[in-house]
């Protein structure tokens, strides 16, 4: 009641700014404990198409979580997470954009043609295939496309299969991750062969298929040789000197060009009879042996001359014809693109993990023959050739420590209590900075009283003769106390007072 009487007693002015006050303290506490006690926001789905977003903000509104969109993130409060999303994967949520085999689901066998259900089958058979690609990790986005044939029934030669996929990833594809691609792709559709499914990246060109020999990617084959050999230098030195003691660098130069060269070599000495033929000819010739007259020379039918006789002669000649054969060799050598010129490797190793004393007498012939040993141990497992032109240089170092600022320590339980709960701590503490601040300077002086000398002068009340009464609000309150504490002057007045009653009424 008191306190009522003092809000009464205030004037007009006092009251609204009290009110104000009030109503100031009260809408500080509100928003600051609100935002204390708001729930955090966990992360419940992103990357989302907009359309199967959009169901999802959908769902949510009509069971009435609570959620925030950031970009294309959606925010829900962490405590309802889980639940939400086991309840929208039971309805299907969020719907994949890439659609396989369910696009089958809704074909009417009786409303539909061949033509039309060929069409769907390998949209989705190109949709299925989308999936396990974007499944592989660092594929960002793909796309399926098949060169389906579609042959007529009357058709006796069936074109090709072809197929192309366009993808981007976050960490460039090596050759072997191009080639699985055309094989996923290629045992999936049948009757198609893997070199016919190209592999393509917009940033990288044509990683794998028709036309490109992978043979003549020198530049891939130096780099997949070089990581072979330096793992398996790796390997050797690491069961050696343990792990971290050993560096390796390996250098492949590989061929760029391509010859082709044929080579013809007989031997002689290989001679072998492969066809005789002999021939054997006689001839015959018959003449006179009378010597040479007119008579010889006239016309047939003029008589002989006397003393002429015939003679005859026999010629014969025999030949023979033999054909040998011998032995031949042919080469013929083609050099392809990527054939290994030369490998450089150089192999840094840690002397302090093989526990070499270097103040000790010969150590520099103990680390010679360190050096020779692991040169040996290098050359036989990377399969060096000196004679080719390959080189090996094996060096000991210490190695420096690794500074304790790159090992990044487990954050402890206190680290883990401050990132969870020190926003929340910040505000409390500032929610009650602000109350105490706006009651005290606020709302209580509103309350109090002014001093009784601002208002009248400590000569004008009788009962408070002083300055030092000024305060005194109560004038009952006041006169007791002065009551009991000077008892004899508080008689003495009260007898002064009755003896001028007493004089007063004998006067009248």
């Amino acid at each position: 009641m008191r306190f009522i009487e003092t809000l009464r007693a205030l004037p007009v002015s006092r009251q609204i700014m009290l009110v104000g006050a009030v109503l100031g303290v009260v809408l500080a506490m509100f928003f600051m404990v609100s935002g204390a006690m708001q729930e955090r926001m966990a992360l419940l789905y992103s990357g989302l198409d907009p359309v199967h977003a959009g169901e999802i903000i959908e769902e949510l509104e009509q069971d009435g979580v609570p959620y925030e969109i950031k970009g294309e993130a959606i925010f829900i409060p962490e405590s309802r997470r889980d639940s939400v999303r086991f309840n929208l994967a039971s309805q299907g949520l969020p719907r994949q954009s890439v659609q396989g085999y369910e696009l089958l689901d809704d074909i009417n066998g009786f409303s539909i043609t061949s033509e039309m259900y060929n069409a769907a089958y390998w949209r989705a058979k190109e949709g299925e295939l989308t999936r396990t690609i974007l499944a592989i990790p660092g594929i960002e986005s793909a796309r399926v496309h098949i060169g389906a044939s579609l042959r007529s029934g009357f058709s006796r030669s069936q074109p090709a299969q072809t197929a192309s996929v366009t993808l981007t990833s976050s960490n460039p594809l090596s050759a072997s991750q191009a080639e699985a691609i055309q094989f996923l792709v290629a045992l999936a559709v049948s009757g198609l062969n893997p070199e016919e499914v190209a592999v393509i990246d917009p940033s990288a060109g044509i990683l794998a298929g028709p036309g490109i020999d992978k043979m003549e990617q020198p530049g891939v084959a130096a780099e997949s040789q070089s990581v072979s050999l330096e793992q398996k230098i790796m390997r050797l030195l690491d069961a050696r000197v343990g792990p971290g003691n050993a560096r390796v660098s390996v250098s492949v130069d590989v061929s760029r060009d391509r010859r082709r060269t044929s080579e013809v070599v007989f031997d002689p000495r290989s001679r072998v009879v492969r066809n005789r033929t002999i021939t054997d000819s006689s001839e015959t010739s018959r003449g006179s042996s009378a010597g040479l007259t007119v008579a010889s020379n006239l016309p047939q039918g003029e008589a002989a001359a006397p003393g002429s006789a015939p003679s005859t002669s026999d010629t014969s000649s025999s030949s023979e014809t033999v054909s040998y054969e011998m032995n031949e060799i042919r080469t013929e050598t083609e050099s392809m693109p990527g054939e290994v010129e030369r490998i450089s490797i150089a192999v840094l190793l840690n002397e302090q993990a093989l526990g070499i004393d270097l103040q000790a007498a010969g150590a520099a012939t103990q680390i010679q023959r360190v050096v020779e040993n692991f040169e040996q141990l290098i050359a036989s497992g990377a399969g060096l050739d000196l004679s080719r032109g390959d080189t090996l240089t094996v060096e000991l170092m210490p190695f420096q420590a690794l500074p304790e600022a790159d090992l990044i320590a487990a954050p402890s339980m206190v680290e883990q209590l401050m990132e969870r709960y020190l926003w929340s701590g910040v505000q409390i503490i500032l929610l009650g900075l602000v109350v105490i601040v706006l009651g005290l300077g606020v709302v209580r002086p509103l309350l109090a009283p002014k001093a009784r000398e601002a208002e009248i002068g400590p000569d004008q009340d009788p009962l408070l003769p002083g300055a030092a009464n000024a305060e005194q609000t109560d004038p009952f309150d006041y006169l007791r106390s002065y009551a009991s504490e000077r008892q004899d002057e508080t008689a003495a007045l009260l007898q002064d007072w009755l003896n001028k009653d007493e004089k007063v009424a004998l006067n009248e």
